[in-house]
Order: structure tokens, then C-alpha cells, then sequence
């Protein structure tokens, strides 16, 4: 046998085994949750009964919802935006976001991704949830556990940067907190000059959103030193563009 014929059968069978492996540990985790298996291959065509939820101004992605089988899902999707755009931002964005979203797979209160669709979209677990509304009466968990997400988050590497824009977080119908939406996030390594000093500063950009819809939602569990750090965050926020 050829060396190029031996070469060919060992990346197939390895191929193969990181398949198998991947479907071992992944397809537990979102059968659990109620999605579609991982080792089932989505394509456009398997969606039916779609509804339009938000049609992305420029520079962000279209959403839809979708049933594939019994599963309800949430598709990010680019391919209906102009020829330019798509195959240059559109294609960054999509890219990005979906390993920001697989970086943070497993993590209680982030969407669940489920399938790379092809280049320009992809499905992720879809929330049934809201807006927190101002002064809305929260269960006493509620931002315990949404500093629990983030901080989970955090030590993926990870920064979320629009936690301001009340939509991104949401109350599920069981009252747990989500965080949606990682079109502004970045994502860093383990190891380097940014992670070390660029990443912290970025955190209290992420904690200053929370305090933001913990003062809109509920003052009055507002601590003291909570006030004095949204206070001194909201005078120099205005120097960066993440608002």
C-alpha cells in the first residue's frame, strides 16, 4: 500500500474515532436538556414551521425560531444579508459567535449550542424567556445566580460586553436567569498579554451591566458598594463604545 493510500486510511479511522467520541460526550448533554442530538446533521431544509423573531439591522445576524422534529430551536443566520456583507463581517460574526457559544457549552443559564448549519448559520437551544421589566418582583435566586453565570463566563475567558441592552438577559419560565446574545463578545486565551490585562478591565464592563439591571429591577437590594461602583462605572463608561 502506497505511503499516500496508508495516510488516507489513518485520518479517516481518526476521523471517525473523534466522531464517535464527540457523540459519547455532547449528545448526553443535549438530550438532557431537551435538544436535538449532536449526531443528528441539520440542514435548511429540515426546518419547519419557522418564525421570524428579529431581523438583524447591520451588523447582526437574523434570528429565527424553528421545530426540527420535536425540537424548538433558535437559528443566528446570515446568508439572507447583502452579498458584501455576508461573506466578509457576516461570515466573521457567525463564526465567532458560535465558538464563544461552544467555548461556553454546559454552562447552566447560557443557550445550549446544537449544530454548525453551514457557513452562515447556526441552531442553538431556544430560551422561553423575557426581559426582566423594571421593578418586576424576582424570586430572592434570581441575582445570586445570574453572578453565578457570569462568573462562569469569566473563567471560560470570556466577555459578554452589552449586558446593558436589557434584552440580553432574560427570566426563564422557571425564573432562572439566561444571558443571550454574544454578537459583542470576545473570547481570549488561557495565556497572553491581553487575558492578563486586558480581560479584567473588560469584566467590570460585564459587571456594570448587572448592576445596571439590578438597580433598574430591584434598588433596594442595591449594597453600598454596588451604588458607589455603578456610579464611578457610569462616569467613564462613555470612553469605550461598549454601552
Amino acid at each position: 500500500m502506497s505511503n499516500k493510500s496508508t495516510h488516507s486510511t489513518l485520518r479517516s479511522k481518526a476521523r471517525g474515532m473523534l466522531r464517535v467520541d464527540t457523540e459519547r460526550r455532547f449528545q448526553p448533554r443535549f438530550e438532557n436538556r431537551g435538544l436535538a442530538p449532536s449526531n443528528v446533521s441539520m440542514n435548511r431544509e429540515d426546518f419547519t414551521h419557522s418564525i421570524p423573531l428579529v431581523k438583524g439591522s447591520f451588523g447582526k445576524p437574523d434570528l429565527n425560531q424553528v421545530n426540527v422534529g420535536e425540537h424548538t430551536l433558535m437559528i443566528k443566520d446570515v446568508r439572507g444579508k447583502p452579498f458584501f456583507f455576508r461573506w466578509t463581517l457576516g461570515l466573521w460574526l457567525i463564526q465567532k459567535e458560535w465558538k464563544i457559544y461552544s467555548r461556553l457549552a454546559g454552562i447552566k443559564g447560557i443557550p445550549q449550542p446544537v449544530e454548525r448549519i453551514d457557513r452562515f448559520a447556526f441552531a442553538m437551544e431556544f430560551i422561553p424567556g423575557r426581559p426582566v421589566q423594571r421593578e418586576e418582583a424576582l424570586p430572592l435566586s434570581f441575582f445570586p445566580a445570574l453572578e453565578r453565570v457570569l462568573r462562569e463566563v469569566h473563567s471560560r475567558g470570556v466577555v459578554h460586553l452589552d449586558l446593558r441592552h436589557k434584552g440580553n438577559i432574560l427570566i426563564s419560565e422557571n425564573g432562572e436567569p439566561f444571558l443571550i446574545d454574544f454578537n459583542s463578545s470576545f473570547s481570549f486565551n488561557e495565556k497572553g498579554l491581553l487575558r492578563r490585562f486586558l480581560f479584567p478591565m473588560l469584566r467590570w464592563v460585564d459587571h456594570g451591566g448587572l448592576l445596571k439591571l439590578k438597580e433598574r429591577a430591584v434598588p433596594s437590594l442595591m449594597t453600598s458598594e454596588e451604588i458607589l461602583f455603578l456610579k464611578r462605572f457610569n462616569r467613564i463608561r462613555r470612553l469605550w463604545i461598549f454601552n
